[in-house]
């Protein structure tokens, strides 16, 4: 007996011995999967998030758990967890317990740190960074799930903004701030890499000058002539700027020395289509406030005129008054047209492009450059463009970079002869449309030409950047791509009265736009998407139906191009109104969606730009907002013919069958269905081609719970298909390639 229990003393003694409190500078040195108990201050709450970070006298760590969503900032805790490496970062995660020691208490003094110490020995840590300025969108607005990188000191890193921040909607500071938060890590591969500085709120960032900008710089009254500007200071001051014909000759000066924290300054006697580098300021004292360079230009004197095309019908028992138009398999032949037509410049930025069963763009290209066109062209990297080889190697091209901080070049603009004398002759050709036999053919697609000088010269310049080059020569040194860009381009134009907006990815906060355009819905939305991903999104559209009363449609190309998160908060939110583009040809391509249809304040937002982080962070994209009634019907004829071409072929993926998976999606030979069915019965699968036309028919018994079933598709064609299963829990349908 007593042998026992001492045996039993050991053990115990063992098990309180294996989580005993210890510092977290030494629970940090032990193995990953160690169980550690540790103690300290909690330096964050929930606006990063169910993660939560504490630091006591040695070191700092993370501890990750939706338990913890009541623990606050100040909070001394002792905690018991597995130690963990999540792309890198030490944590504690699962959690054995914790308890809440006190509260109120002090955080610990953020250690003075420069960029180069932001390394494992502070991880965790609350750090001060000072001397910092931003390069990222400064004068812009923070926005979630963004990076924002700083300078300091000649060194550079990241602030990360995560969804449901504070800072969310701040200006992003253009001056000289210290910059206060948790030095942090994600790498999915370098254990060395990835540290950023997740700042908590705007009281992390520290402007010691008596005087700040606290909005951005907005356009007023725009005209042939000129243009005002406001802003907003948080301390009363003077209202002035500094502009010019470029960023480096801001050597005019306009001043008004009343005293005031809204400020408004116009530029007037200026001439159509005139570009205008503008630096605002205000001064208090001995302190100057300044806004990062902006650009503008004023309206021009145009035709205005605007064409949209579709590559698939459209419903006109919705048109306002305009019937939209289908090009049926001839947007290509629109475009060798168009470029037949180009006087002295071709500026041609497309992510695919091969002339393969279309018209051959490249001989078009070509024959302009022979009859003295100056033709440039801007590729993605990665793409299948096969129509490059095609081009005459007088053409200069340029590609995006490769690298893990650079997504996919994946505009799609062409500018003709953008400064040319006759106002009427400059175009700019955009939409969602890549040049392949798919997407021109099958995929579902619009284009949007506008002739305006004013928008022409934007998009020049964007081009320009990323060619590196306003020649005929591309310089790969001064080349630009992704988040190397600047918001360097204007933002407002007026375009044969309509008021039209541009935004370049991802440099200008397209983001944001996006969710301004849904916050301002007062009756409708509707989307068609190829994809949505970011949260935000799904969240604002959530708003906008539960708060607004708005009336929203969602078109996607497939709920496996969703995050599960966005498909599940539509799906709860509207329910039938949500549709998978599962019965129509081709992938549903398109990026736009109608706000508030049929009414004068209806806008449309349309371009390349996927709703998705690489769209809005890392890739190349450019965005148009265009308020105009009639222009936005016309998408939305579009849009209503698609959408109940879905609803109209009778698919039910709400239907009583709890879970339908098809996979794989191409098949090559078997396709497999598992099916949660409520009820058993005798079931039918069967596959048909896009005309209707029935390849196969199966019938096999499916039982109540979970089933799978095996479709030998190695005797079916390559192309698109549809899976129609019927049982007595109803209709499910489904879209799929065979590859």
């Amino acid at each position: 007996m007593k042998i026992k229990l001492f045996l039993i003393s050991i053990l115990v003694f063992a098990a309180s011995a294996s989580f005993a409190q210890i510092t977290i500078k030494a629970a940090r040195n032990l193995s990953m999967g160690t169980v550690v108990t540790v103690k300290g201050i909690v330096t964050n709450g929930s606006e990063l998030g169910v993660i939560r970070y504490l630091q006591d006298s040695t070191a700092g760590i993370a501890a990750y758990g939706a338990t913890l969503s009541t623990v606050q900032r100040g909070d001394s805790i002792q905690i018991t967890g597995t130690l963990k490496n999540y792309n890198q970062l030490t944590e504690l995660d699962p959690l054995t317990s914790f308890t809440v020691l006190s509260t109120g208490n002090a955080l610990p003094t953020p250690e003075v740190a420069p960029i180069d110490s932001l390394n494992e020995n502070h991880e965790s840590e609350l750090v001060r960074i000072n001397n910092a300025t931003f390069t990222t969108n400064p004068g812009g607005t923070f926005s979630s799930n963004t990076s924002y990188y700083f300078t300091a000191n000649g060194l550079t890193s990241s602030i990360y903004v995560r969804a449901n921040n504070p800072l969310i909607g701040h200006v992003i500071p253009s001056g000289t701030v210290s910059l206060i938060g948790i030095n942090s890590q994600f790498s999915y591969s370098s254990p060395t890499t990835g540290y950023q500085l997740l700042c908590r709120d705007s009281a992390d960032i520290i402007n010691s000058s008596s005087i700040s900008i606290i909005s951005s710089v907005s356009l007023d009254s725009l005209s042939t002539t000129g243009f005002a500007l406001n802003w907003i200071t948080d301390n009363a001051g003077t209202s002035e700027i500094f502009y010019g014909s470029s960023n480096n000759n801001l050597v005019n000066h306009l001043s008004d020395t009343t005293s005031s924290i809204a400020h408004h300054v116009a530029i007037k006697n200026a001439s159509p289509s005139q570009l205008f580098y503008v630096k605002a300021f205000s001064v208090l004292g001995n302190d100057t406030a300044f806004s990062p360079i902006r650009v503008f230009i004023t309206q021009s004197v145009s035709s205005g005129d605007i064409k949209v095309y579709f590559n698939h019908p459209t419903d006109h028992s919705v048109s306002t008054g305009v019937n939209a138009i289908t090009l049926t398999n001839a947007i290509d032949d629109t475009l060798v047209k168009y470029i037949d037509r180009a006087q002295a410049t071709i500026d041609f930025t497309m992510y695919n492009f091969n002339s393969a069963n279309i018209a051959n763009i490249a001989t078009a290209l070509n024959n302009a450059y022979t009859r003295g066109v100056v033709v440039r062209v801007i590729f993605d990297n990665a793409a299948n463009n096969t129509g490059l080889q095609q081009l005459d190697a007088g053409i200069k091209k340029i590609a995006n970079p490769v690298g893990s901080q650079y997504g996919i070049m994946h505009n799609k603009f062409i500018i003709f002869d953008a400064y040319n004398s006759n106002v009427n002759v400059p175009i700019v050709w955009t939409g969602s449309t890549n040049l392949t036999e798919g997407q021109i053919n099958t995929d579902a697609n619009s284009v949007i030409i506008i002739q305006d000088k004013s928008l022409a010269i934007t998009y020049n310049l964007e081009f320009n950047e990323m060619f590196g080059s306003t020649g005929a020569i591309p310089d790969l040194i001064a080349s630009k791509f992704g988040p190397d860009k600047l918001d360097n381009t204007p933002h407002e134009f007026i375009i044969g009265s309509k008021h039209i907006k541009s935004y370049f990815s991802p440099s200008d906060g397209t983001n944001d736009v996006i969710l301004s355009e849904i916050a301002a819905a007062t009756a409708t939305i509707d989307i068609a998407t190829m994809l949505i991903t970011r949260t935000d999104i799904a969240y604002a559209l959530q708003d906008a139906v539960n708060n607004n009363g708005v009336k929203l449609h969602i078109l996607g190309n497939a709920e496996a191009d969703f995050s599960t998160l966005d498909w599940s908060i539509f799906h709860n939110l509207i329910d039938t109104n949500l549709v998978e583009d599962a019965i129509a040809p081709g992938i549903m391509h398109h990026k736009f969606m109608v706000v508030d249809n049929g009414l004068a304040n209806a806008s449309l937002e349309v371009g390349s730009h996927n709703w998705s982080n690489a769209a809005n962070n890392i890739n190349d994209e450019n965005t148009l907002v265009i308020h105009d009634e009639t222009i936005a019907n016309l998408y939305y004829q579009a849009f209503r013919y698609r959408f109940y071409q879905n609803v109209h072929s009778g698919i039910s993926n709400n239907s009583n069958l709890l879970q339908v998976d098809v996979f794989p999606n191409p098949v090559s030979e078997n396709l497999f269905v598992n099916i949660t069915a409520s009820q058993s019965s005798q079931s039918t699968f069967e596959i048909a081609d896009i005309s209707g036309r029935t390849i196969l028919s199966k019938v096999e018994q499916v039982n109540s719970g979970k089933n799978k079933v095996k479709l030998n598709l190695s005797n079916v064609k390559s192309g698109i298909y549809i899976l129609k299963i019927a049982s007595k829990d109803g209709m499910y349908m489904k879209k799929f390639m065979v590859k």
